[in-house]
């Protein structure tokens, strides 16, 4: 292969000024010439074995510019006058060096004795393979060239090796790349089965469907019913592949930075592009784009759900406090008429044999019924039943709330912790019912609060629909608490799954 389709090929690492900046011989001031030209007894024995001057002089620059960076620089005395004469003067001021080119033989002769006296080596076969070995290791956890990069320098940092050239160093992070691309080709080839294989071409080819699944980028309560449709479309979409792209995800041992990484990919680049990808590359990607697409689609559906019961319990609440202000006008307009009403019972004008029906009649004229009963429990110092009037709101908006929340409780896959068995169990069978018959039928009362028992049971009968409400209530109250969670989610999962697993962090104790 030519230079110039190898350097086609060299992976873009760092800028011009970055190269420069990591490889071009230092310039000193006077204080930087004091610290890194002075010599210890050690170095200057070594120094006083030079027979020529001009060799001591070169090797003293040599030492001191790999002070200042560990790279074998090359250069002739003249090129670096102002260097070379501080030197003379320093420690030779009676010697009148020939300013000559130094021979390849004699300058290898002295890079060598640099890197002995600095305790530094150069990188070799054994060096090149151990550091290959790291790096592959280093791929698996973020694959990004500048990252792998900085490895290579924190390796040969550790192990005093002097810096390679940089072309040699980007061939280091493409073998690297290379090697974790075969590692995970050869897995995504045997366990990636055919169904799922098919599924995630058909997405990256036709159109508009990659762009389709991208996440609005609003908040979750902005949602609009036909982008809260379209998220919930997405979540399907993935859900049916979600279990399979977890466990190829799990095979590739990826770090999260890594999938993240590859995520990010399929997020920036146009589908076009995507396209243009390699077989195996392209599907990796996308894998780790739907893995993560769908853990924020759960988030995002369950953020909706919980805005929008507490949506319809501040607007229940509203309700509520506005009937309550229309029964108590209604107590202070109608008020008036109770001294008439009283009146009847002691008006000698009604005979005693008067039927209380008759009466009954006499009192509607000047007050309907429902007002009478209102201010009968004003007199009586009964409250205003505000919980009543908040789920009589409920009850008017059942059907809205069936079509606004139950798709997002089918969709969301929510756990329950060890103490919230009746939840889940419900929670299963509720799913189910609606599935199966449109509407929840089944509703176990011993999750129903006693406080609660009096709105959702009249009469022996349970209110289905508002046990519905009640159940999100309670799920969004769980969630809320850490006692319902999604396992599949960021915002919303266990703290257990953030943690070490013990097994694990056994091992690693036993192992120290």
């Amino acid at each position: 292969m030519s230079d110039t389709r190898k350097n086609e090929r060299r992976l873009h690492i760092l800028s011009q000024n970055e190269v420069r900046e990591l490889y071009e011989r230092p310039v000193f001031s006077h204080a930087n010439r004091e610290d890194y030209f002075s010599l210890d007894p050690h170095t200057a024995t070594i120094v006083a074995e030079l027979n020529k001057p001009e060799t001591r002089i070169y090797f003293i620059l040599l030492l001191g510019y790999f002070r200042a960076k560990p790279v074998i620089q090359k250069f002739n005395l003249n090129e670096v006058a102002e260097d070379a004469e501080y030197v003379r003067k320093t420690y030779f001021p009676d010697e009148k060096p020939i300013w000559v080119n130094m021979s390849k033989s004699t300058r290898f002769k002295l890079v060598n004795k640099a890197l002995d006296t600095l305790n530094f080596e150069l990188l070799t076969e054994a060096h090149h393979t151990a550091l290959i070995t790291h790096l592959k290791d280093v791929a698996t956890i973020c694959t990004d060239p500048r990252y792998i990069f900085d490895e290579i320098l924190a390796f040969l940092g550790q192990k005093r090796i002097a810096l390679p050239g940089y072309t040699s160093l980007q061939e280091l992070v493409t073998e690297a790349l290379v090697a974790e691309q075969q590692r995970i080709e050869a897995i995504l080839s045997q366990q990636m089965s055919e169904a799922t294989t098919d599924r995630l071409k058909q997405i990256i080819s036709t159109q508009g469907l990659l762009n389709s699944l991208s996440a609005y980028k609003g908040s979750a309560r902005d949602f609009s019913p036909s982008e809260l449709d379209r998220e919930l479309e997405t979540h399907q979409t993935i859900k049916s592949i979600y279990p399979e792209l977890k466990s190829l995800i799990g095979s590739l041992e990826l770090s999260q930075g890594n999938i993240a990484y590859y995520a990010l990919i399929i997020k920036h680049t146009s589908v076009y592009k995507v396209r243009r990808y390699s077989h195996w590359q392209g599907l990796l990607y996308l894998t780790c784009y739907l893995y993560f697409r769908y853990w924020e689609t759960n988030d995002k559906l369950v953020t909706a759900f919980c805005y929008l019961i507490r949506k319809y319990n501040e607007a229940a609440k509203v309700f509520a406090k506005q009937k309550i202000a229309e029964e108590l006008e209604l107590v202070r307009e109608k008020l008036k008429y109770a001294g008439d009403i009283l009146h009847y019972f002691v008006d000698e004008k009604i005979s005693n044999s008067a039927k209380f029906g008759e009466i009954h009649q006499q009192a509607f004229k000047l007050i309907a019924k429902e007002e009478i009963n209102a201010i009968s429990k004003h007199l009586g110092k009964s409250d205003f039943d505000l919980v009543g009037y908040e789920w009589a709101y409920i009850d008017k908006q059942s059907r809205k709330i069936a079509n606004s929340l139950r798709k997002l409780f089918i969709a969301i896959d929510i756990e329950c912790g060890a103490d919230q068995e009746n939840l889940s169990a419900q929670i299963m069978l509720s799913k189910q019912e609606i599935a199966e018959k449109r509407k929840i039928i089944t509703c176990h009362q011993d999750m129903i609060k006693k406080s609660d028992s009096r709105y959702l049971l009249i009469e022996g009968e349970i209110q289905t629909k508002r046990f519905e409400f009640y159940l999100y209530q309670k799920i969004s109250v769980q969630l809320d608490r850490g006692k319902a969670y999604i396992t599949e989610s960021e915002k919303n999962k266990r703290l257990e799954d953030d943690l070490i697993p013990v097994k694990d962090w056994e091992n690693d104790l036993s192992s120290e």
